[in-house]
């Protein structure tokens, strides 16, 4: 078979390495340069589980399973008068390396193991519909610019229509490590969230400080100025929103240390959660199918979407391989559902936290806050989606999770 990626994120990548672990041919399309990658400003700020980790193992990566990148432990705080805090640890430590150095190295690793990388920018659906003749099957990978138009909005799978959450962040000195080290998240009702994991960067550890803010919010007003020719500003309001709203987070930094690690490490933008049809015809009898941000975009709260990516990367592979027809539109149709019973838990449990919180999330993070047992199985479902949707998706489901995880472990 021939197979064609159109994208180097981590579901372009993963697939291509993977099908190379198989024996089959695939091309990989991307404009950019492992270098150029490094150099540019940070897109997203990725935590990858256990499970991601695991992969990875699988592809024979091993740069980044250092211990010294991980990030074992979650600590949630539920900032206000009446506030609640909990930490859990993760069953197999998280890790945080900054995605840029990840995805450029995973494209240089490719293309030491003899992998076919093309420099060639992909445009817009003619420009595909051309590559597509040079193919068996395009798979798309690339979630920004003019290629998402081939996969219109599924609007019976978006709820949304606008971001729930307008994001500026940064890579930072100055902040010193929670106790036990991991990830912290303060969350802010009616304002938002500010995110502050431990971090592996090219200036070496660091601290990310992304703020998530509801428009219209308190944190609004940060999160919507143009920071790009005044990073010192930004650093300068961070510390303030954080002083006003997240105090325990202000006690773990040197304000005179404080302030971004390289002027070109800020983040600003918005996510509009979306999921597009799975596949495009391009003409004839060739078809593109559309993975990770081509297909989904989640909003970054539960820290999902690269973790889904490689997930759905892994899955399409088997599923290329054990098919033995045509890649028409019933393969493409029969794929891209089996992978959605994979995404949708992702999706329903992402929107349901970036929207109004539903009166079981409250009883789960306070049962949390008052139960180490509750707390552990709480962060121990980031790496498990479709637990956690369980877990969240009604009342009844909530108080079942809360019961089951007091009962497992105090039966140990």
């Amino acid at each position: 078979m021939s197979i064609g990626i159109v994208g180097a994120g981590i579901s372009g990548l993963h697939l291509a390495l993977r099908l190379q672990q198989f024996g089959v041919d695939a091309a990989l399309y991307t404009a950019q340069e492992p270098d150029g990658i490094r150099s540019g400003p940070p897109l997203n700020f990725v935590t990858r589980f256990g499970s991601t980790r695991e992969r990875e193992k699988d592809l024979g990566i091993t740069a980044w399973a250092s211990a010294a990148y991980d990030n074992p432990w979650m600590h949630m705080r539920i900032e206000g008068p009446e506030g609640l805090h909990f930490r859990g640890e993760l069953p197999t430590p998280a890790s945080s390396v900054d995605f840029r150095m990840y995805l450029a190295g995973l494209l240089e690793e490719y293309q030491q193991r003899n992998g076919t990388v093309v420099r060639r920018t992909i445009a817009d659906g003619e420009q595909l519909a051309g590559l597509a003749r040079e193919h068996e099957l395009l798979v798309v990978a690339a979630g920004r610019g003019a290629l998402t138009g081939t996969f219109p909005r599924d609007p019976a799978r978006s709820p949304h229509t606008a971001a729930r959450r307008h994001l500026v962040g940064g890579l930072f000195h100055g902040v010193r490590p929670p106790e036990p080290a991991g990830m912290t998240m303060h969350m802010v009702p009616g304002a938002g969230e500010i995110h502050a994991p431990t971090y592996h960067s090219f200036t070496g550890q660091v601290t990310v400080v992304l703020v998530e803010a509801v428009p219209g919010g308190p944190f609004a007003a940060v999160a919507g100025r143009d920071y790009r020719d005044r990073t010192d500003r930004f650093a300068k309001d961070a510390l303030e929103l954080i002083t006003t709203h997240a105090p325990t987070l202000r006690e773990r930094i040197d304000a005179r240390e404080f302030a971004l690690a390289r002027p070109v490490d800020l983040l600003q933008g918005a996510v509009v959660p979306v999921v597009r049809h799975g596949w495009a015809h391009l003409g004839g009898e060739r078809y593109a199918l559309a993975v990770g941000d081509a297909w989904i975009a989640n909003d970054p709260l539960t820290a999902q979407g690269a973790n889904l990516g490689s997930q759905l990367a892994f899955q399409l592979a088997d599923l290329l391989l054990a098919h033995t027809g045509p890649y028409d539109e019933g393969f493409c149709r029969t794929a891209s559902e089996r992978m959605w019973r994979t995404a949708q838990p992702v999706v329903d449990w992402t929107n349901l936290f970036i929207g109004e919180p539903p009166p079981q999330m409250g009883a789960l993070l306070a049962a949390a806050a008052a139960d180490q047992r509750v707390a552990d199985a709480f962060v121990g479902g980031l790496d498990r989606p479709d637990a956690m949707w369980q877990a969240v998706r009604s009342p009844e489901h909530t108080d079942h999770f809360i019961a089951q995880a007091r009962s497992v472990r105090s039966a140990v």
